[in-house]
């Protein structure tokens, strides 16, 4: 299994000790080769081929060989061109302009040797890949100093590497990705994002994934009745162009469309990812219901992660441990205080180190989350909440 590391904490210069890295330019016709993925369960799904100029690119910053052809041969899966540091795609202002750097251990020990682990930044988000099936230690220290966003190995782990460059060669403006969780037990996480789907209604269309792999029965939260649709059982081969087809055959409540288990099991991590890859670019917002268990796989496709956190010493204590188990990226995770224990909001706060995203206090009993929306409590703080949000992270 692979683990997604946290990023650096600070931003850092262009790496000089990576300007040598090689591309390969005409792999083996016997070395390894990537196996066809199977074809989307969705119908009518299906994108021209672009052209290489046209492509969006992916840097390079490894050596030539065996590795390098795997890496080529993924980056051509995912509609991606492979190219060179000093190569490739510009912005407007001169800056690079590929979605990712994928290095090989070698050259990430070869670069922070030179210019310090801390330094090595480069276009977009950092993979580390490799081969065999034991990474040694040496190679996870240097990746997480370093701030990379998962160690891979190939190709054990090819499902993992296409899903994070098929999402990191989309665009990541298109759809607002929320993703909720309770930071213990009991926070009341669920309901909170339903009452968040319903204040998102004012601003386009709205999606709610109960992404619980046990099944959270978020249809039986808001009261929802039986309706005809796709359940979590029926998009278990998603393709990454799927998306309209996977929005249209969700069941509407209250003007949001939801994705949940039904009388099924909840999603693994690998049906996560490709859903919220798909979407991603469609518009409006998409609300993800999270088990404690699927936030490392939704984290980076998320633009916040809300944890729901009652104002306990108990439920903080517990929150501080799931939030360092997550290893979540630098700036993700935001607090949503549930009211009504000795701590205040700001103390909650200051215990784990993030910043206050809402805090609200419990609605009346009865009330129904999504159905009965109130001007106070839980509904008000998720319209504020999402007024608030900074204008770059607005789909």
């Amino acid at each position: 299994m692979n683990s997604t590391l946290s990023p650096a904490p600070t931003a850092a210069a262009p790496v000089p000790g990576l300007a040598g890295a090689t591309v390969p330019t005409d792999p083996g016709a016997d070395g390894p080769s990537l196996p066809r993925r199977r074809r989307a369960r969705f119908p009518g799904a299906s994108v021209e081929e672009p052209t290489a100029s046209a492509r969006p690119a992916m840097r390079w910053a490894g050596a030539d060989g065996t590795l390098a052809e795997l890496v080529r041969d993924h980056a051509t899966a995912a509609g991606l061109e492979l190219v060179g540091r000093g190569d490739g795609p510009r912005a407007a202002d001169g800056a690079d302009a590929a979605v990712c750097t994928l290095i090989d251990p070698t050259a990430l020990a070869e670069a922070a040797a030179r210019v310090g682990a801390g330094a090595l930044a480069g276009p977009g988000p950092l993979l580390v890949v490799t081969t065999g099936q034991e990474t040694p230690p040496r190679v996870w220290k240097e990746a997480l100093a370093a701030g990379a966003e998962a160690v891979l190995s190939l190709p054990e782990e090819s499902e993992d590497l296409l899903s994070r460059l098929a999402e990191h060669a989309r665009p990541r403006t298109a759809s607002l990705l929320l993703g909720v969780v309770g930071g213990c037990g009991g926070a009341g996480a669920s309901s909170f994002a339903a009452r968040l789907a319903a204040a998102a209604r004012r601003h386009g269309p709205v999606t709610l994934v109960d992404a619980d792999p046990l099944g959270g029965g978020a249809d039986l939260l808001v009261e929802a009745p039986p309706r005809e649709g796709l359940r979590w059982q029926d998009v278990q081969e998603l393709g990454p162009d799927d998306g309209d087809a996977l929005r249209e055959g969700l069941p509407v409540v209250d003007e949001v469309r939801m994705l949940v288990a039904g009388d099924g099991p909840g999603p693994g991590p690998d049906a996560l990812r490709p859903v919220l890859s798909a979407l991603a670019p469609l518009g409006g917002t998409v609300v993800v219901d999270l088990g404690p268990e699927a936030v490392p796989a939704a984290a980076e496709h998320l633009h916040r992660l809300l944890a729901v956190v009652p104002a306990t010493d108990h439920a903080v204590r517990a929150a501080a441990r799931r939030l360092r188990s997550w290893r979540l990226p630098h700036g993700l995770a935001q607090v949503v205080v549930r009211r009504g224990g000795p701590l205040a909001p700001v103390e909650v706060c200051e215990d784990l180190a993030l910043p206050l995203a809402a805090a609200f206090r419990d609605s009346p009993r009865g009330t129904v989350p999504l159905l009965d929306v109130r001007r106070r409590g839980a509904d008000r703080a998720a319209r504020a909440l999402l007024a608030r949000l900074p204008e770059e992270v607005r789909p």
